[in-house]
């Protein structure tokens, strides 16, 4: 097999397994030495997401271990007989994208491995921390101690100044940035309005003061702690209870200004996407960002057009954009190390999922399974 680390990886894996109904067990899951072109990844740290919390407050169809935010060391590397898209060594730090592209379509072909169909989740595809654990050995999700890596699997080294926590954030971190600097065309000067401090709108504020815009983060009176994390990452911030609320807090600091790019990290709706609009100024950018929540959306194209704006959607990141996260994550420029991390073992993740469902989580959005903790 010529398995380059199996003593590393031990008979069994513990994990948290989401559960049909929005339950979760801790389960030991039996592993298996890695085929061609497979390997095997100890987990280090699993960061939770509003996908994860969404699919298990849903219901899931079939058990399955959940976590796409993952980082670890490779302890397992199989002989890969051509079939192997990574190149990662066993003792190597990695961050995993979510992503299990095909590699061949149009697509996967012109870099944009994030649209490829067998990827895509809204239309069935397979990712990181979806594939049930019906499907042998079923590790195939960050909250585990172990992780198999697929033959697809798509990894980006670590250096070693860049901490666990930290780690966690370099998907979301390159997210934003994508979103921030390449859809909403970000550059030094710009004022922007992030809409809702979350995970993503963390990220997104951390991205555009990096790229040395002057930022307003808007939330709700419920997120007071988050919108402090926000005045941490150099923003000033709205507290808001309405659309009219929000656009009178947000001008009242623009003064005689308007936005150059609005970003919104809550998901669609009526009056959030109205003040967005009403907000920027001519040539004036609206990105949006999240697909949950879905919803028909009425706009003023009347303002849009005398406005010149450009409305764009995102999904994913570039993989240009994980370079540049992870080179600002370790020299400290991101500065989301002043965003505390909630830490959570395997046995607690199921109680946190589910708090986070009921909107009762950490007052950090900055949430990590540590799978090796005691």
């Amino acid at each position: 097999m010529g398995d380059s680390a199996a003593a590393a990886v031990p008979d069994s894996a513990r994990a948290s397994v989401a559960l049909p109904g929005a339950h979760s067990a801790v389960r030991s899951l039996p592993t298996r030495a890695a085929r061609p072109g497979e390997g095997w990844l100890r987990v280090a740290s699993s960061g939770i997401c509003g996908t994860d919390v969404n699919l298990y407050k849903s219901g899931l169809a079939a058990p399955t271990v959940l976590g796409h935010h993952v980082a670890g060391t490779v302890v397992a590397v199989a002989d890969d007989c051509g079939t192997r898209r990574w190149s990662a060594a066993a003792g190597e730090r990695v961050v995993v994208e979510e992503y299990l592209p095909c590699g061949t379509c149009p697509a996967c072909m012109s870099g944009a491995y994030r649209l490829c169909p067998d990827t895509d989740l809204w239309g069935g595809g397979r990712r990181i921390g979806t594939i049930p654990t019906s499907e042998e050995p079923g590790l195939y999700g960050g909250n585990a101690e172990y992780l198999l890596l697929p033959p697809n699997a798509v990894l980006h080294p670590l250096p070693g100044s860049l901490s666990d926590e930290l780690a966690a954030w370099v998907l979301p971190y390159a997210n934003a940035l994508d979103w921030t600097l390449r859809a909403g065309g970000v550059t030094e000067g710009d004022t922007v309005v992030v809409l809702g401090p979350g995970y993503h709108g963390l990220a997104v504020t951390a991205a555009a003061r990096w790229a040395g815009a002057d930022v307003i983060v808007a939330g709700l009176r419920r997120d007071g702690a988050r919108l402090g994390m926000a005045r941490r990452l150099g923003a000033l911030t709205v507290t808001a209870d309405s659309g009219d609320e929000l656009a009178a807090g947000v001008r009242r600091l623009l003064g005689s200004g308007c936005a150059d790019v609005a970003i919104d990290t809550v998901g669609p709706a009526a009056h959030v996407i109205a003040v967005a609009v009403g907000l920027l100024g001519q040539g004036g950018r609206l990105v949006l960002t999240t697909p949950k929540n879905p919803a028909h959306v009425p706009v003023d194209t009347t303002a849009m057009t005398r406005n010149n704006l450009t409305v764009t959607a995102v999904r994913g990141r570039r993989p240009e954009a994980i370079a540049t996260a992870i080179s600002s994550l370790a020299d400290g420029t991101s500065r989301l190390q002043d965003v505390p991390s909630a830490d959570t073992t395997l046995e607690k993740t199921g109680d946190l999922l589910g708090r986070l469902a009921e909107g009762t989580g950490p007052e950090t959005p900055h949430v990590v399974v540590r799978p090796h903790a005691a």
